[in-house]
């Protein structure tokens, strides 16, 4: 089971966020704070791409209680000494950064007698939709959750260099579409006589204005 949540602030070198809450979740579930047990997780607290056990990307280095929220602290792993090529934990932490990626979610399970079904309080207090409340759980593991990666953001960090298009494609299978621009000009032997010099930068980007819907001015 997970419950995903998009509140987050990225941090020198890493991140904070609010892993769960006392509130309805969209799998209409409650999972209650203060019913959490990450004895084990904080054995071995990996932070996790998406839930995939290949792929750590980073480790918790602190989780705090509230009365109704758990907040988690998370570090990036550090490119290793003479690593060569594409580093995944730091495309991550690039998409992070740059806010096109902004949410975690954790996977965990109930304690014995841990888990309800609702009954009328609890309906009262979180809405009719509500089916489970986990009142005792234990923590499995925290990931980055890139289902609120935004496409268009993702178009400008490849652009200004945050990250490459060579590990948008090879991590998420993102290749950034490429726009055609066709440049028409008298032929060879025409009669017409040109008054000056062509400044083909200007006729580039007039003709990549109208071809991409924007007004060339």
């Amino acid at each position: 089971m997970k419950k995903a949540l998009d509140a987050f602030t990225p941090t020198a070198s890493g991140f904070t966020a609010v892993i769960t809450t006392d509130s309805l979740d969209r799998d209409n579930e409650v999972v209650m704070p203060d019913g959490m047990n990450a004895v084990d997780y904080e054995k071995n607290p990996l932070l996790l791409w998406n839930h995939d056990q290949g792929q750590p990307i980073g480790k918790c280095i602190g989780l705090t209680r509230k009365s109704n929220a758990i907040i988690g602290e998370f570090e990036f792993a550090k490119r290793p000494e003479g690593f060569q090529g594409e580093f995944f934990p730091e495309f991550v932490a690039a998409l992070v950064g740059q806010g096109i990626v902004k949410g975690t979610s954790i996977q965990y399970i109930p304690e014995p007698n841990g888990a309800r079904r609702a009954n009328d309080a609890d309906t009262k207090r979180y809405g009719a939709q509500l089916k489970t409340v986990y009142s005792r759980w234990k923590l499995l593991e925290v990931s980055v959750a890139p289902l609120q990666a935004n496409p268009d953001a993702l178009v400008t960090a490849i652009k200004k260099g945050f990250v490459t298009a060579r590990a948008a494609e090879l991590y998420l299978g993102y290749k950034p579409t490429r726009t055609q621009i066709v440049v028409t000009l008298p032929s060879v032997g025409s009669s017409t006589k040109l008054a000056k010099t062509i400044d083909f930068k200007s006729v580039v980007q007039a003709e990549f204005a109208r071809a991409t819907g924007k007004v060339s001015l």
